[in-house]
């Protein structure tokens, strides 16, 4: 008897489905901190210059 083998189970594809899944929530997670740290250094680095132009004013 020979098998064809034509694509994935239903095991296989829902496993491809989690991992992209998980995949994309790590992305996102990694991605939003890179931007929150991105607005917090320009915060920071703002509020530096708008201390210095006051203290030479």
């Amino acid at each position: 008897m020979h098998l064809k083998n034509d694509g994935l189970t239903v095991g296989e594809l829902s496993i491809t489905i989690a991992a992209l899944i998980i995949i994309g929530f790590i992305w996102t997670n990694l991605s939003k901190e890179k931007g929150d740290q991105e607005v917090s250094m320009f915060i920071n680095n703002s509020n530096e210059i708008s201390h210095a132009n006051k203290h030479s004013a």
